[in-house]
Order: structure tokens, then sequence, then C-alpha cells
């Protein structure tokens, strides 16, 4: 007596067609994620690069500033403070005005004041402060602080009044470099501001 199976299974064409068509499937929302995912880390870091370009101007203008306020201090004393706070910036910050520009910090003394690198190599490289009892501050100090992707660089040029040579503003270039990840070419944002000599004091 002979038995015969009704059941029947999968050929190993049909076998390769499910998987083939399975793997479109998956694939598809898993590419979309990963872009999303790079998008969105791209995006962050420009943000973050805008904002560190802002804090070096900012940084500038307080550098500027802390000088003038110590000019006030002269005009109303008759003493201390100093007299010329335009061409004392260009001594203060004497690498700022070079081709190769400076990096500019804020302390944590009290008050706070700029302070400033010559930048050459990675020495502009932004590193994070350790500190968990204040906001992060990004600093050019490698020791104990952990290195961000980010290179900040501020260069300063100063603009003369043509009729008698006097110091009229300073041209502010804020430059925040980065690379982001397997990308060949590295990002860049650029700010650039002017501070003027408001108060004539030269």
């Amino acid at each position: 007596m002979k038995y015969y199976s009704s059941q029947s299974g999968f050929s190993l064409v049909e076998v390769l067609v499910a998987i083939t068509i399975l793997l479109m499937v998956v694939t598809g929302p898993m590419s979309i994620i990963s872009r999303s995912n790079n998008s969105t880390a791209f995006a962050t870091e420009q943000v973050n690069a805008f904002f560190l370009a802002q804090e070096g101007l900012e940084l500038a203008q307080k550098g500027r500033d802390d000088l003038l306020l110590q000019y006030f201090q002269r005009q109303i004393n008759g003493s201390g403070g100093i007299t010329d706070p335009m061409s004392r910036f260009q001594t203060a910050y004497p690498a700022c005005f070079t081709a190769a520009g400076c990096g500019l910090t804020i302390s944590s003394t009290n008050p706070a004041s700029v302070t400033y690198q010559t930048c050459s190599g990675t020495s502009c490289l932004l590193y994070q402060s350790g500190s968990t009892s204040v906001r992060p501050i990004y600093t050019h100090t490698a020791s104990g602080n952990t290195a961000t992707p980010f290179t900040r660089t501020i260069t300063i040029q100063e603009i003369r009044n043509a009729a008698d040579t006097r110091t009229q503003e300073f041209r502010v270039t804020s430059t925040v470099t980065w690379r982001t990840g397997s990308l060949l070419a590295g990002q860049r944002v650029e700010l650039v501001t002017y501070l003027a000599n408001v108060y004539d004091t030269n």
C-alpha cells in the first residue's frame, strides 16, 4: 500500500526571493534612520560652531572693553588706568594681529579677564572643561579637559582713519573649523564684527 503526503515545502528559489524582499524592506528604513542620525549630528555641530564663533567675537570685545574701563578710570581719578585703550589693545593681544591669529579664552578669576595664546598647529583646538560646578566652558587648555572637534582662531585687523592715521576701528574675524565624521572636507564657520573707536580715545 502506498501513502502520498499532501504537504509541500518551499523551493530554494522561493526562499531566496523571500529573503531578498525581506532585506529590501528592512534596509530601506535602516538607511533612512542612519542618514537622519548623521544629519542631526551635523546640524548640532553647525549650531555649536556658530555659537563658538560668536563667543570668539564677544571675547575680543570684552578684551577691548576692559581696556576702555581702565581708560575711564584714569579720566575719573586723574591717575592710574591707561591713556590710549585702542593702541593698548594691540599690545595686550599681539598674537591676534598676526596672520596666524590667536586663541581667546575667559579666565575663571573674579573679575574674569580675557587671555590669549598664539595659534600654531593644533594649539587653537578647543577643549571642554570637566568642571561640574559651572556651565561647560571652552578653553584652549588640554590639561584635565576633554578635546572637542572644534578649532577657533581669532584674527584682528586695525583700520586707520585716512585723514589723521588714528585708529578708527578693529575688524575682528572669528573662525571655527571642524571635521564631520568621515567627510574629507573640513567644515568652517566664519563671523566678522567691527569694534569702533566710539569714544575717540586716541
